[in-house]
């Protein structure tokens, strides 16, 4: 039901962003941040269900804690990236978006070589 009124609360922004356009340009955008930052604290009971989801589906799965660790960071890393380029593109700032998904991107690559490390090893030590 939380997720169902920070939708309503979006919707309210972008009147609001709506109606600013004309008069105020320069506080559309801070009505912008502030709706999204509060649509996605009002998610934050979701994402903690969540969180503690694929932390039993891992330990049931029998992985190990730092393999479930990183999955549970890079999904925040790219949640946090896609938020973050979402908002340049409210501020009309395209290319700025584009540069957060590409260090989101890189954030993720970085954090999947030990995983692809450990992956390989195992693969190897299979292989005769």
């Amino acid at each position: 039901m939380t997720e169902l009124r920070a939708v309503f609360l979006c919707v309210a922004g972008a009147l609001v962003c709506a109606v600013l356009k004309g008069p105020k340009p320069e506080f559309r955008l801070a009505a912008a941040m502030a709706a999204g930052l509060v649509a996605a604290a009002m998610s934050m009971d979701g994402i903690r269900t969540g969180v503690e989801a694929l932390r039993g589906l891992s330990s049931a799965a029998g992985m190990d804690g730092g393999t479930g660790s990183t999955l549970l960071r890079a999904t925040g890393v790219a949640m946090i990236a896609e938020f973050g380029a979402q908002l340049c593109r409210d501020a009309g700032e395209s290319a700025l978006a584009g540069r957060v998904e590409l260090a989101g991107r890189a954030a993720l690559i970085g954090m999947t070589v030990p995983l692809l490390t450990g992956f390989t090893g195992r693969l190897m030590s299979i292989l005769p």
